[in-house]
């Protein structure tokens, strides 16, 4: 995750609206596709509590390599 990924991260916590969310949303899907697809499968329950522990427990290179490399659950 870069700087520009962490500011959009932050954004999240200022949304106010159903209609600001839905476009953060759009925003992360066009722009950071493999992190939304990690969060719609966390969402889906595809993805446990316990790998997105172990996801923030990772160092920041190792996290930028598991988004990089990761592929939708089926």
């Amino acid at each position: 995750m870069n700087l520009q990924e962490g500011i959009t991260m932050t954004k999240t916590i200022n949304i106010t609206t159903q209609t600001e969310f839905d476009e953060l949303i759009a925003e992360i899907k066009e722009e950071y596709p493999k992190i939304f697809q990690f969060l719609s499968d966390f969402v889906d329950g595809k993805v446990t509590c316990e790998e997105v522990d172990d996801f923030f427990k990772m160092e920041q290179a190792d996290r930028v390599d598991f988004i990089n490399n990761y592929k939708a659950r089926i």
